[in-house]
């Protein structure tokens, strides 16, 4: 654990920015659908303390479908049912004197369109650690977090 804090550190002190995952799977996504799977649809919920701007949805679905687009090119038709329980933004004045956090948490299930069974169930977790010179990263927190969540479904 200090290992890993400590490699935060020199990470945050070479670049910046730092982006660590707390994302896991709940129920893998097999992978003979894998291959052949590709999101049409994307469904958000988010949770009630969960404060955003009025377009999040619309910036959530078109940050999550592009990074998706890359990594599900097949032709089984998936939809994406994603909630968002958590989406902490680092406060921008705060961020430039020492640093600050972006934090999303959540879940993502896969559901066949064709079948309507649930065929992948996933925990999701990103945090974007930013040091002080890179505050103008930070200032974009809805977008960062919704191409993170996009990013950790693409590692599952």
């Amino acid at each position: 654990m200090i290992k890993a804090f400590l490699l935060t550190g020199c990470a945050l002190a070479l670049t910046g920015c730092v982006s660590m995952s707390r994302s896991s799977a709940v129920a893998a996504l097999p992978l003979d659908v894998a291959a052949n799977a590709k999101v049409t649809e994307i469904r958000l919920v988010t949770g009630p303390d969960v404060k955003v701007k009025p377009q999040f949805d619309a910036v959530f679905q078109k940050h999550v479908q592009a990074k998706l687009d890359g990594c599900f090119k097949g032709e089984r038709a998936v939809r994406l049912e994603a909630q968002v329980d958590r989406l902490d933004k680092s406060n921008a004045v705060l961020t430039a004197v020492v640093a600050g956090a972006n934090v999303l948490r959540g879940s993502a299930k896969l559901v066949d369109l064709s079948t309507g069974r649930t065929v992948a169930d996933y925990n999701v977790g990103q945090t974007v650690v930013v040091a002080r010179f890179a505050v103008v990263v930070i200032a974009e927190a809805e977008e960062q977090l919704s191409d993170g969540f996009g990013d950790e479904l693409c590692k599952q």
